[in-house]
């Protein structure tokens, strides 16, 4: 796969800013959490303090370890959380707009299914 087909099958969504001036969050006003996912997994960028931004923590997530992604809706702004399969620190994302957390759940649902080996009956 070229560079510019893996660029174009990434999906990318960010917290608002919004969501933290309302939370009174300076560290994602300024840094807002990312959630990236690729033909190869999910990861997120998320820095843990406004004065020392080289700390973050980075995870990445196969899409083959994926057991469930979940969508929490809220009335303003949605979350989404990306489970594993062994079940331990799910990769956790609030305060997304709700059209692009939708965008990306349907999209990152659709890539695991495509990747699903076919069921026996």
């Amino acid at each position: 796969m070229s560079q510019n087909e893996a660029a174009g099958d990434r999906i990318s969504v960010r917290s608002s800013r919004w969501w933290a001036l309302f939370h009174m969050s300076l560290t994602r006003l300024l840094f807002p959490a990312r959630l990236v996912a690729d033909h190869i997994g999910i990861s997120t960028n998320i820095v843990t303090f406004w004065l020392t931004p080289w700390r973050r923590t980075d995870e990445h997530l196969p899409l083959s370890h994926i057991a469930e992604v979940e969508h929490t809706r809220g009335l303003v702004w949605d979350a989404i959380s990306v489970e594993s399969s062994g079940g331990l620190n799910p990769l956790v994302v609030k305060g997304l707009r709700k059209s692009q957390a939708r965008y990306f759940v349907d999209q990152v649902r659709e890539r695991i299914n495509a990747n699903a080996p076919p069921s026996r009956r």
